[in-house]
C-alpha cells in the first residue's frame, strides 16, 4: 500500500519561493487548488505554484486562518447547492437532513443571507431542544427531527407553508431521504452530496411520473477539477470564495464547530498519535483541525 500524507482542506502561508515562480510571494496565504490530491497534515511542503490558489490579502483581512482552512469543502458545498440546481427565488424553500452537519449548517447561513427558508432535519437526540436553539440561531427556519418527519403534525405544517420547498439536499440516504423526498416540491431535484447510513437514495416512481421530480449527485472535489479546465468555473470558484470569506468577515456567517488539535515544533510521534486517531474515528463528531507551528 503506498503512503500518503492526510488532509483534504487547509492553509499555509509560503516561507519562499523560486527564482520562477511568479503572483507568490513569501507571506502570503494559499490553499490546496484540489481538494483531495495534497495532503495538508504537513508542517512544510515543497510544491509547484500552479498546485496552489493565492487567498488574496484583502479577503483574508481580520480572519482568523481557521477560517480559511475550512473554507473550501463544507462552505462551498452548501454554496453550489443552493447556486447550481434549480432557481431559487426569495421566500422559496429547501429541505435539508444532516442539517447540523458542516454542509448543514452552512446551508441555513447562505439561505438566510439570499432569503431562501429552510427545513432541517436532524436525528432525534437528548440535547435536541439545545440544538434546535443551535440552529435556529444561525437561521434555521423549521427544525423537525428524523423520527418527526413522517409525523401528521410535521405534514401539516409543510403542507400549509405557502411557498415551494424547491430543493431537497441529501448526505444520509435511506428512508430519512425517502420521507424527505415526499416533500418536495413538484418539479422539484433531491441532490446527494453524502451518505452517511451508507443505505441508498431510492425514489418511488410516483414521485418522478406525477411530480417531475429529479435526483443528482455532486461532489465538491470533482467540481474543483472540472475547474481547473474551464475559465468560467474559475471565475465562479473565486467569486464564491470571496462571498464566503466577506460574509465571515462581517460576521454573518460562522464555520462550524471545529476541535483543534495544536501541534508545537518537535511534538514526537507518541503525542501525535493519538490526535490523528481521534480524527480519523469513524463517528468523531466534530471536525478536527491540526495547527502545526508555535
Amino acid at each position: 500500500m503506498k503512503a500518503a500524507v492526510g488532509g483534504n482542506e487547509g492553509v499555509g502561508e509560503v516561507v519562499n519561493v523560486g527564482n520562477s515562480v511568479s503572483g507568490l510571494v513569501a507571506g502570503d496565504w494559499v490553499v490546496p487548488r484540489q481538494s483531495g490530491r495534497f495532503g495538508t497534515w504537513c508542517t512544510h511542503t515543497v510544491t509547484s505554484a500552479h498546485s496552489l490558489s493565492l487567498v488574496p490579502a484583502s479577503w483574508r483581512a481580520g480572519l482568523d486562518p481557521l477560517d480559511v482552512a475550512c473554507l473550501k469543502v463544507n462552505p462551498c458545498t452548501a454554496y453550489r447547492l443552493l447556486r447550481d440546481f434549480g432557481q431559487l427565488d426569495r421566500g422559496d424553500y429547501v429541505i435539508q437532513n444532516g442539517a447540523n452537519s458542516g454542509v448543514g449548517r452552512a446551508v441555513i447561513q447562505l439561505a438566510r443571507q439570499w432569503g431562501i427558508r429552510t427545513i432541517n432535519v436532524v436525528r432525534d437526540r437528548p440535547e435536541l431542544d439545545e440544538l434546535q436553539q443551535e440552529l435556529q440561531a444561525l437561521g434555521a427556519d423549521i427544525v423537525v427531527t428524523d423520527k418527526q418527519l413522517g409525523s401528521d403534525d410535521t405534514k401539516r405544517l409543510l403542507k400549509s407553508l405557502g411557498a415551494p420547498i424547491r430543493l431537497g439536499f441529501n448526505c444520509v440516504g435511506g428512508r430519512t431521504t425517502l420521507q424527505m423526498t415526499k416533500f418536495i416540491s413538484s418539479g422539484g431535484c433531491l441532490v446527494s452530496y453524502g451518505g452517511m447510513s451508507r443505505q441508498p437514495v431510492t425514489m418511488p416512481t410516483s414521485l418522478l411520473l406525477f411530480k417531475d421530480l429529479s435526483a443528482r449527485g455532486f461532489w465538491m472535489n470533482r467540481w474543483y477539477v472540472d475547474a481547473t479546465n474551464s475559465e468560467i468555473l474559475e471565475k465562479q470558484k473565486l467569486k464564491m470564495w470571496s462571498d464566503i470569506l466577506e460574509l465571515t468577515r462581517s460576521g454573518l456567517f460562522v464555520r462550524q464547530p471545529l476541535a483543534v488539535s495544536r501541534w508545537p515544533d518537535g511534538l514526537d510521534a507518541a503525542e501525535a498519535q493519538p490526535a490523528v486517531r481521534n480524527a480519523v474515528a469513524w463517528g468523531a463528531g466534530l471536525k478536527h483541525a491540526f495547527v502545526f507551528g508555535n
